[in-house]
């Protein structure tokens, strides 16, 4: 394998990597930020979905973009916005100013992601769940290690809340140089459909629309569904711990545990070979499976336990779909994960704030028996999808 290409494998799960270091970060310094700036829980959702919108929105755009421009100049810009938001996050005086920065840096997240994914996935067709599960393990350990070292740092009064978001910005200047050397290739032909397994559905080679087939569109939904779990899993982990239990060191640990998880199942995933479609479908059961047993119990060790197998059941679920989508059509892959992304971002958008409004209502537990009914629909849609 040629060395600049190689490169692209360590360069896009350092990208990953501390994309994970802000999301887990974000998590766990919500609650601070919420009460530095007077937010109810309501508002503190808006703030959430602020970065989510931007990862609806950038998506759409830049997935078309870079298949006629290329993927790696994309990337590059969207490393520079990431950098740009997370300065201007790191010092915002008030609400209105931090929730426009997370909405900067929710921009370049999402295009530093989708790119990132899109380039592995087109340099190493046939292996791309493989790089993929690699580079979202990446994006896992960022967010174990996120809570685990600034809850610390936070603690010990050695950093606020904001150095999160200057880690993270700071980790991206330093990857830029890397990224301009590795060598991006789009190769020509991909792999027969024959010998790409067909339960991911329609493989259509290198042309043919499959945007609006039912499978493609079950893809959608699930991606949605997915971020629903993953943003109301991470974001309202510490928020349930302090508001039922009055610990915030067990909101960190179920951070990190849940993310913990996802990197271990990621990484196991990168080596086993299995059905996509059936392991998104298992993974959606299990969450149902798992909440429908620990949420009745109101322990707060039980919800520890919980946090830490719903990361196992739904960590190769992402990497997965996106696999998926991007084998689909070569030409289109950019457009095709850009629309996923966007599905994806959408989820984010709605889930926070109804979270958000059914936990000032009704306490955050009602919040979380809604991931529930969310992961019972996911496997529902997939399995109509697939069956079209």
């Amino acid at each position: 394998m040629d060395r600049r290409l190689s490169l692209l494998i360590p360069v896009t799960f350092f990208i990953a990597l501390f994309l994970g270091v802000e999301s887990g970060g974000f998590q766990l310094v919500l609650l601070q930020m919420a009460k530095d700036f007077g937010l109810d829980p309501v508002r503190m959702g808006g703030v959430v979905t602020s970065q989510f919108t931007a990862i609806f929105l950038g998506p759409l755009l830049s997935g078309w973009i870079s298949d006629r421009i290329g993927k790696k100049s994309v990337l590059l810009f969207g490393m520079a916005v990431f950098i740009a938001g997370c300065l201007g996050a790191s010092l915002a005086p008030g609400a209105l100013y931090f929730t426009w920065a997370v909405f900067i840096v929710g921009l370049g997240y999402s295009v530093c992601e989708l790119t990132a994914s899109t380039i592995l996935s087109d340099s190493f067709p046939g292996r791309e769940s493989r790089y993929l599960n690699i580079m979202q393990a990446g994006f896992s350990l960022g967010a174990v290690l996120s809570p685990l070292v600034f809850s610390r740092l936070i603690g010990a009064g050695l950093v606020t809340w904001r150095s999160v978001f200057l880690t993270s910005g700071g980790a991206y200047i330093l990857i830029l140089p890397l990224l301009c050397v590795s060598r991006y290739t789009r190769p020509n032909v991909r792999p027969s459909p024959e010998n790409i397994n067909r339960e991911e559905g329609n493989v259509t080679g290198n042309s043919g629309p499959v945007i609006f087939s039912p499978f493609f569109i079950a893809l959608v939904f699930t991606m949605m569904i997915y971020i629903a779990i993953e943003t109301g899993a991470g974001y309202f982990a510490n928020s349930i711990f302090v508001s039922e239990y009055g610990n915030t060191e067990l909101g960190a640990y179920a951070i990190s545990g849940f993310w913990f998880s996802i990197t271990v199942s990621r990484f196991a995933f990168s080596r086993i070979k299995m059905k996509p479609r059936a392991m998104i479908m298992a993974g959606f059961l299990m969450v149902s499976l798992f909440m429908g047993i620990l949420l009745p119990v109101k322990n707060h060790y039980a919800l520890l336990v919980l946090f830490f197998l719903l990361g196992i059941a739904v960590g190769p679920v992402w990497p997965m779909i996106i696999g998926i989508g991007a084998s689909l059509n070569q030409k289109r892959s950019g457009t095709n994960t850009g629309i996923l992304y966007a599905s994806g971002g959408l989820g984010g958008i709605i889930i926070p704030v109804l979270i958000g409004f059914i936990a000032k209502y009704q306490g955050f537990y009602a919040g979380f028996w809604m991931l529930a009914i969310f992961s019972a629909a996911g496997f529902l849609v997939l399995w109509l999808g697939a069956k079209k």
